[in-house]
């Protein structure tokens, strides 16, 4: 008996074509889209680790954006690196 879904659109599929379509995204996945690895979160932070919510008016958050695209980082990492210096 073959599974029948349907789709928010209402195109019907079954788990033969998700197989299929499985099929043709790793043989035309190449990972050439994927860029240089930037700093950010860390892979593994501990369980200790929490967010830290930090409100900016416009003008600091740009000046924080633009610092890190300059040095070709994130907010986050910027952040971390000052607090790490003191």
């Amino acid at each position: 008996m073959t599974v029948r879904y349907t789709a928010v659109n209402g195109t019907t599929f079954s788990d033969d074509d998700i197989e299929r379509w499985g099929e043709q995204a790793e043989r035309s996945y190449t990972g050439a889209h994927l860029g240089p690895s930037v700093p950010g979160r860390p892979v593994s932070v501990g369980e200790q680790a929490k967010p830290f919510t930090l409100r900016l008016d416009a003008a600091r958050r740009a000046k924080l954006e633009d610092r890190a695209q300059e040095q070709n980082t994130t907010a986050s990492q910027i952040m971390r690196e000052l607090i790490d210096a003191m």
